[in-house]
Parts: C-alpha cells; sequence; structure tokens
C-alpha cells in the first residue's frame, strides 16, 4: 500500500544540493532510531495497572476467529461480565443467475454484520445466527435473472431480512408473554454488503460502519510560502493519510428526525447529564431489533406506542474506488473511547498488512485501553484487492 510519493528533481543549483543533502542526512538519523517496542518493567504502579488491564483483557478476548476469505475480526467482552456483541462475515457466498437458455452464472456477494445486544444476548445471538440464511431465502424468493437489477434485489432483501428477524424475535408475542419468558432483550444491527466493487450499509440502532481512504496531507505551514513550495516540497515526500468517511448515522435522540418520530408516537426522552437523550429515561436508541416492551407487539401487529422499531435505514450503493483502503464494521464499544478517524489514523500507521485480523484485536486493545467499558467488536475489510469483492 502506497503512502508516500517521491517527487523527483532534476535542478543543478550547488546551495539547493546542499539542502537536499541536509534533508537526505535528517532522514537517514530518523531511520536510526530503533523503533522496536520496549520491554516495560513495571516500575511504577501506573504501569503495573496498564499491565492488568492488557492481561484482563488478553483474557477477556475471544480467540482471533479464522476469517473467511478477506474477512477480519475480533471480538471481546471487554470490561463486562458478559459478552452481547455477536459478529457474522462472509465474504465469499454465491448466488446463481438464470438467463433466457443462457447458462447459469455464479455471482460472489460479501456480507459483513455486527449486532450488538442489550438486556441479554438472546436477540443479538438469534441475528448472527439466522441472518445469512435468511438472506439467501429471501434471495431466493426473488426471480433473479441475468437482466435483473441485481442491487436493487440485494438491497430490498437486506430489508426485509432485518424486518424478519425482528418478527421472528417478537412475533405473536404480548408484552405480559415477553416478561413471561424473559424477552427483554434487544440489539443493533449494522450490515454491510459488498458487491462488485460496490458497497451499501444497512444500520439500526448505533453501531458504525465507515471507510477509511487515503488522502494526501496538505501542508498548511508552508502554504503561500514561496520558498516552502519551490524549494523545500520538490525535495519531500508528498505525505499521505486514512481518512473516516462514516456510512451512515446512529439512532438517537441527537438526530432531531428521529427525536420528533418517537415523540409523535409517544416517547419521551429525559436527559441525564451530558449523555446521550434516553428513551423513557433508559434506554438510548430509537431503533432496534427486539425490545418487547417497549414495542408491545400483539397478534404479529406492533403498536409501538413508545416509537422504537427495527425498520433499517439503508444507504445507496457506493462506488469503491483506489483510495478506498478499508471498510470497518464495529459496535459502539469501540466508539466509547476512539473516533472512527482516530480508527483510521491507527490503520495509517501500521507498516505491516499481512495480518488484518492481529489488526483488529489491537484495536480492540486500543479502545478498551483507551477506557470503553462495553463489549468490543470490530470487524475490518481490507479494500486493496477488491477484485475478490
Amino acid at each position: 500500500m502506497m503512502k508516500k510519493q517521491i517527487r523527483a528533481w532534476n535542478g543543478s543549483n550547488f546551495m539547493i544540493f546542499g539542502f537536499f543533502m541536509a534533508c537526505v542526512a535528517g532522514i537517514l538519523i530518523n531511520l536510526k532510531v530503533d523503533k522496536s517496542k520496549p520491554e516495560f518493567k513495571p516500575e511504577s504502579k501506573l504501569m503495573e495497572k496498564l499491565l492488568r488491564d492488557v492481561n484482563s483483557l488478553k483474557k477477556k478476548t475471544m480467540s482471533i476467529p479464522t476469517p473467511t476469505q478477506n474477512c477480519h475480526f475480533a471480538t471481546s467482552q471487554g470490561r463486562r461480565s458478559y459478552q452481547e456483541d455477536r459478529v457474522t462475515c462472509d465474504l465469499n457466498f454465491t448466488i446463481p443467475l438464470s438467463g433466457n437458455g443462457a447458462a447459469t452464472l455464479e455471482v460472489r456477494i460479501g456480507a459483513v454484520a455486527v449486532f450488538d445486544g442489550h438486556i441479554g444476548s438472546s436477540a443479538s445471538n438469534m441475528a448472527a445466527r439466522i441472518f445469512l440464511d435468511k438472506f439467501i431465502v429471501n434471495l431466493n424468493n426473488n426471480s433473479i435473472e441475468q437482466s435483473s437489477d441485481l442491487k436493487e434485489i440485494l438491497k430490498s432483501s437486506l430489508v426485509t431480512t432485518i424486518n424478519d428477524i425482528d418478527a421472528e424475535f417478537t412475533k405473536a408475542r404480548t408484552i405480559l408473554v415477553a416478561f413471561e419468558y424473559h424477552l427483554y432483550a434487544g440489539s443493533t444491527a449494522v450490515v454491510s454488503l459488498i458487491y462488485n466493487n460496490h458497497v451499501l450499509v444497512a444500520n439500526v440502532g448505533d453501531s458504525k460502519a465507515f471507510l477509511c481512504y487515503q488522502k494526501e496531507i496538505s501542508h498548511e505551514n508552508g502554504e503561500g510560502d514561496i520558498f516552502f513550495s519551490f524549494v523545500v516540497m520538490p525535495f519531500c515526500a508528498a505525505s499521505f493519510g486514512l481518512f473516516a468517511k462514516e456510512l451512515m448515522s446512529d439512532h438517537n435522540a441527537h438526530r432531531l428526525d428521529e427525536k420528533a418520530r418517537v415523540e409523535a408516537s409517544g416517547g419521551v426522552f429525559k436527559s441525564i447529564l451530558d449523555f446521550v437523550p434516553l428513551l423513557m429515561g433508559h434506554f438510548p436508541m430509537t431503533r432496534a431489533i427486539g425490545d418487547v416492551p417497549l414495542k408491545r407487539y400483539d397478534f404479529l401487529k406492533a403498536v409501538n406506542p413508545y416509537g422504537i422499531i427495527a425498520d433499517p435505514e439503508v444507504t445507496d450503493w457506493l462506488s469503491l474506488t483506489s483510495k478506498d483502503e478499508f471498510l470497518v464494521v464495529a459496535s459502539d464499544g469501540i466508539f466509547e473511547s476512539v473516533t472512527p478517524q482516530a480508527v483510521c489514523d491507527f490503520l495509517n500507521e501500521v507498516e505491516d498488512y499481512s495480518n488484518p485480523s492481529l489488526l483488529a484485536h489491537q484495536l480492540i486493545q486500543k479502545a478498551y485501553l483507551e477506557g470503553s467499558n462495553d463489549n468490543l467488536s470490530v470487524v475490518l475489510v481490507p479494500l486493496g484487492s477488491r477484485d475478490l469483492l
């Protein structure tokens, strides 16, 4: 992956040559700096605490799973005493396309999904377990031919699948039945589909999906400086960074449209300090799978007196470019302590991309050490080999 681009120099002026040699000398000095990780010695209580935190995370982190092709993730219960996150990922399943008298073709599809459960893991566990099967069933229910608008079929099938999962968890259950069988649980859902160098995201709740894309870093301190522009810049490498491009927005009361929709249904938000306003004083999201007591499903018809719905918001298909380096899909626990841009900054500093599953584990460790108290899950999809997608 190219991060720097060397610009050619054809000048012959002696003074400029001397400046160039000084630049080279500085670079060589930097190269001699030992970048190997030091061996930490617990010489202080602070360092001892840091090491305890790292060891605690290692014990709580599930073993990094064997990835499917080009799909890498890690998940941990973090500082929680239980794990409610669930992840499913398959970037290598195919669907058949038939045609009038033509041979059947197979099209490769990628799917990445993170389900962040709350009040137990029953909703997130069911969602992760049945998502791919239901999605394929919904695709098969469509008459898919080579002349079909496959992108629209994929999009509509994804929406149907998420609604089916919610219905599966809540169907024909009144609020009394929900309490009798302890069906209090709910879950977010963020699902990304990848097809033919395009990506689409469906979202329910506050998990996130975003791209880390490559862009040249502007040298603001030198802008407008003739010496900088014509003497310094020709000898210096152009710097590139990774920048976050969020693909969706959270469903909570900070969104005025969501707040208005919920309040129109009778929901009431209560603010506690500077945190996200909580629906009915305890629920931070305006959309979720499950949460039967807040939806009051009655004979397959949701009354929804509090405005909680499971309808996903779905983006348009976005064309991937050569600048797009990673697709990141993660639960909100990651973002308790780091921002999407901080994730991209971390990935930009990495020199070895040969083990993205390890990078996912390191991202979890970073979020944990910086203070996250929630479950932690992240999926990294390297986009450098987009022909696989």
